[in-house]
């Protein structure tokens, strides 16, 4: 029985949770640069536990990333690497929505409809329902839209989730650069267009940034170290964007 056939009944079990498909990726497709650093920190011995937080080359790497690409200023202490952007989402959506409340969205919150069901919150995209507690920015949310949502947070105290691993490759809109939303904005990002399946995500900024770190720790204590080592070789920036 594969891993996909058992994962079904979960799926099943749990409200609006997508089917499982069956894979049909073979693996042996990771860049040379990332086998290079998965083999050299072998070599080394990074197959421990890491910082809570990751290791602080790669944090780099995602600030660096941020800066480049909405040009958001945020330091290494302000990101958690966390195992793959699908972690990330959770985590906040556990941690800042919870059960019975509601997460207003521009009609593309695919990406984090599971997180929603398993903590028991619904989507919403109606800016006036009851019990909104945070603003979901996605895949395809133009800049003009993704700003209205983020002032309305900011003039509600509603929470934002900007979700750089699936948003809008021609968006250059980010509302942790308005100073007021910097402290209610968790970014979400991934590298799995460089390392599928290594599952390398982070999470980054906000005035929740520790407790959502911590809340990380209790359930995986830190992302595989090599996976993290890995991901130093990647051989261009576009890490944040997978």
């Amino acid at each position: 029985m594969s891993a996909q056939t058992l994962a079904r009944p979960l799926a099943a079990r749990v409200a609006s949770l997508p089917a499982v498909a069956d894979s049909t990726e073979t693996g042996g497709t990771a860049l040379p640069g990332v086998k290079r650093a998965a083999f050299e920190a072998l070599d080394a011995g990074h197959t421990h536990y890491t910082d809570r937080p990751g290791i602080k080359p790669l944090r780099e790497i995602a600030v660096a990333r941020l800066a480049s690409r909405y040009g958001v200023e945020y330091g290494p202490e302000e990101v958690t690497i966390t195992c793959g952007a699908t972690e990330a989402r959770f985590v906040t959506v556990k941690q800042l929505v919870g059960a019975g409340k509601a997460i207003l969205h521009a009609g593309d919150a695919a990406a984090v409809a599971g997180a929603a069901a398993l903590v028991g919150a619904t989507l919403t995209t109606d800016p006036d329902a009851p019990d909104i507690a945070l603003v979901y920015i996605g895949a395809g949310t133009p800049d003009a839209q993704a700003q209205a949502l983020a002032e309305r947070a900011g003039a509600h105290g509603w929470w934002i989730l900007f979700d750089a691993g699936v948003h809008d490759a021609g968006g250059a809109f980010h509302p942790a650069r308005i100073e007021a939303l910097a402290p209610l904005t968790i970014t979400v990002g991934s590298a799995s267009e460089q390392l599928p399946g290594w599952r390398v995500g982070w999470l980054a900024g906000s005035k929740a940034a520790n407790k959502l770190r911590a809340y990380k720790q209790s359930m995986t204590i830190c992302t595989s170290s090599v996976s993290q080592w890995a991901a130093l070789g990647m051989e261009d920036s576009t890490y944040g964007n997978g």
